[in-house]
């Protein structure tokens, strides 16, 4: 860092409040709606629950409505992108989750480097099911993985599937949330024992508790950030960067300090990168940039969530 920017971090004064108003209020369209009916009635033929949500919002990614549905049932909770919080915040929310629901919660990043982990969590749950079932055996067990959109619960079940069904193709997936619109048909993941998974469509709140709530996700990649603003998007992230003193977007987008204006930040960066529109900064596509640059790590590890 020159003094000159060392300067100005040491003077710097984050916004206390976000500030920042949604375009939206919710996102729950018509197929989570009809996919959680069907949740809810097929409840009944799983053996486990397999809970994926994102490690960066571990309360907030968590869909209270969807987890009335599955009381009673064995319920392993996944955090995913657990490489993007740091190791010792994440070791305190697994802690905290499962005292509080009494679940097993585990730390995953990248699914194809954890497959031995992975596989050994499917395993914990026909244990979890058989317990629950007070049964020696049974020939199959059915899992069901859910979760709020874009948190990687189809990438999980890729995982295993390759090696097990040769016949079948890999589910798709992409870098945005709503691609999974209905749940699969059965798959099998695992040969001994025989363990089948479905595939969910992810499920937001039908009510979502703040606004606050909302933003969180549309950082995350949970919601389109065409739902609440690019820009707004965009805003409450640097709200959380600059409240939790991560800097670094201050380089990468050439600025010489932290800033709390978001559109001075975005000017910046468009200048850096050459990104114009008509002659002008362009401020939307810089804003996708900002986010996409959160959610791949690179403007440091931050939990949106207070632990």
């Amino acid at each position: 860092n020159s003094p000159v920017t060392a300067q100005l971090i040491k003077q710097f004064v984050p916004r206390e409040f976000p500030d920042v108003k949604p375009r939206a209020t919710n996102w729950f369209p018509g197929h989570m709606s009809s996919g959680l009916k069907r949740m809810q009635m097929m409840t009944r033929v799983a053996d486990c629950i397999i809970e994926i949500h994102d490690a960066r919002i571990p309360f907030t990614s968590r869909n209270a409505f969807a987890n009335q549905t599955y009381v009673g049932r064995p319920r392993i909770l996944l955090l995913a992108k657990g490489d993007l919080v740091k190791r010792e915040q994440i070791e305190v929310i697994c802690k905290q989750i499962s005292v509080k629901d009494g679940i097993p919660v585990y730390s995953i990043s990248n699914t194809v480097r954890q497959k031995q982990f992975l596989r050994n969590v499917i395993k914990d749950g026909v244990a979890m099911a058989n317990a629950d079932q007070l049964t020696i055996k049974k020939p199959h067990y059915t899992f069901f993985v859910s979760g709020i959109p874009n948190t990687g619960k189809s990438s999980f079940i890729n995982t295993f599937k390759k090696e097990v069904d040769h016949e079948t193709n890999k589910l798709y997936v992409a870098p945005h949330p709503g691609v999974t619109k209905k749940i699969s048909n059965r798959l099998k993941i695992l040969n001994s024992p025989n363990v089948y998974i479905y595939d969910t469509p992810g499920v937001n709140q039908p009510m979502l508790d703040s606004p606050d709530s909302l933003m969180k996700l549309a950082v995350c990649g949970c919601v389109p950030t065409s739902i609440v603003g690019q820009i707004q998007t965009a805003d409450y992230l640097l709200f959380w960067l600059n409240r939790k003193r991560q800097y670094k977007y201050a380089f990468l987008c050439g600025l010489a300090g932290p800033s709390n204006n978001i559109i001075e930040v975005l000017a910046y960066y468009c200048r850096k990168r050459n990104l114009m529109l008509n002659g002008k900064p362009h401020v939307k596509a810089a804003a996708d940039h900002f986010v996409a640059m959160f959610n791949k790590g690179e403007l440091g590890k931050v939990i949106l969530d207070d632990i």
